[in-house]
C-alpha cells in the first residue's frame, strides 16, 4: 500500500506541475498553436495553387500543338505536382518542429539526412529504387500521360506519373498503382505501329484458295464500312502455319491510333458472318465412336466339363523313394 500511494503522488505531482507550466505559459502555447495553424493552412493553399498552375498548363493550347508534346507536357506536370507536394510536406513539418522547440529548420534536416541514410541502409532501398527508376523513366520518355502501357503484371492507360510510382487505368476502369521500381519492362502500344492483325484457322479439307478469296472480300467489305477506323487497306497474307487440325490464314491492316484491337474484332466478325453465308465450315475437333465387339469365348460349361490333365510327379519324390530303399537295406 505505501508503495501505492508513493506512485500515487508521484504521478499527481507531475500532472499538477505540467498544468501549473501550461496555465504560466498558454498565451504562448495558444501562439504556438495559431502558428501551426497558419503553416498547414500556407501549405494547403500551396498545395492547391500548384494543382491549379499544372492543370492549367495541361488545358492549355498552346502546349498541346502536336499529340506528342501535349502528352510530354502533361507527363511532366503530374511529375512536378508529386514533387511539389512532397516538398511542401516536408517543409511544413521542419517548421511546425522548430515551433515547438525542436530544433533548427536546418539542424532537423540534417537530422533528416541521417535517419534517411539509416533508413536506407535497414530496407529503404525500395523507395529509393522506386524514385531514381522514376526520374529515369520520365527523362528517357518511355511513355507519356495518355498513353496504353503494358508492364509485367498490368496493362492499362497511364493517368499520371510521381515519384514512386505510376498510376494506370484499365479498359474496366479499375485504377493500378504501379511503384516505379517495379517496372523493368514496358510495351508502348501508343507509340507503336498501329496494326490490326488476326489469324483465321480453316479446314485441311477446304479449298484454300476459294478460301483466301472469301477472307479477302470480308475484310476488304469491313474497310470500305468503316474508313475512319482503317488507314490502308487490309492485306491477306496467306498460309502462315499449318496447325494439327487447321490451316491458318494471317491478315494485317494499318488502322487509326489505339483502333487496332477494335478492327481486329470487326474483321473477325465479317469473316464469320460470310464463311456462313456461304456454307464455309472453321476446324473443329472431331470424335469417331466405334462398338466394341469383345472377343469370342469358349462355353463355360465347355470349360467346367474338361477333364483334369494329371500333373507329373516331382523329382525329390524319386529321390525319397531311393533314401528309403537305402534305409531299409541298411537295417536288415
Amino acid at each position: 500500500m505505501k508503495g501505492i500511494s508513493m506512485v500515487s503522488d508521484q504521478f499527481f505531482s507531475r500532472l499538477e506541475g505540467l498544468l501549473t507550466k501550461i496555465t504560466q505559459n498558454l498565451g504562448y502555447l495558444l501562439w504556438d498553436i495559431l502558428v501551426v495553424a497558419l503553416i498547414l493552412l500556407l501549405a494547403k493553399v500551396a498545395l492547391e495553387l500548384v494543382s491549379r498552375l499544372t492543370s492549367s498548363a495541361m488545358k492549355r493550347k498552346a502546349y498541346h500543338v502536336n499529340e506528342y508534346q501535349g502528352k510530354r507536357v502533361d507527363t511532366m506536370m503530374t511529375l512536378l505536382r508529386s514533387i511539389a507536394r512532397y516538398m511542401i510536406y516536408f517543409t511544413a513539418l521542419l517548421l511546425i518542429l522548430q515551433q515547438f522547440g525542436l530544433g533548427k529548420p536546418m539542424e532537423n534536416l540534417l537530422m533528416t539526412a541521417g535517419i534517411g541514410s539509416l533508413a536506407i541502409g535497414f530496407g529503404a532501398q525500395n523507395l529509393v529504387k522506386d524514385v531514381v527508376t522514376g526520374f529515369f523513366m520520365m527523362f528517357e520518355n518511355q511513355f507519356s500521360v495518355g498513353d496504353y502501357i503494358k508492364t509485367e503484371d498490368s496493362e492499362g492507360t497511364v493517368t499520371a506519373t510521381a515519384m514512386r510510382v505510376t498510376y494506370l487505368r484499365s479498359l474496366k476502369g479499375d485504377q493500378i498503382i504501379v511503384p516505379n521500381g517495379s517496372i523493368t519492362r514496358v510495351i508502348n502500344y501508343t507509340r507503336s505501329s498501329y496494326v490490326a492483325a488476326i489469324t483465321v484457322s480453316t479446314a485441311y479439307e477446304a479449298d484454300t484458295r476459294q478460301v483466301l478469296h472469301v477472307i479477302d472480300q470480308a475484310v476488304q467489305a469491313y474497310a470500305k464500312e468503316h474508313e475512319d477506323l482503317v488507314i490502308e487497306p487490309p492485306f491477306v497474307q496467306g498460309i502462315t502455319n499449318f496447325g494439327d487440325s487447321s490451316v491458318d490464314i494471317g491478315v494485317i491492316c494499318k488502322v487509326q491510333p489505339m483502333k487496332q484491337w477494335e478492327v481486329e474484332r470487326g474483321m473477325r466478325l465479317a469473316i464469320k458472318e460470310l464463311f456462313d453465308e456461304l456454307g464455309v465450315e472453321f476446324p473443329y475437333p472431331h470424335m469417331v465412336t466405334v462398338p466394341y465387339t469383345p472377343a469370342s469365348t469358349a462355353p463355360l460349361d465347355l470349360v467346367d466339363n474338361k477333364p483334369e490333365e494329371e500333373l507329373p510327379a516331382p523329382e525329390w519324390a524319386d529321390i525319397d523313394e531311393e533314401l528309403g530303399d537305402d534305409a531299409e537295406e541298411n537295417n536288415e
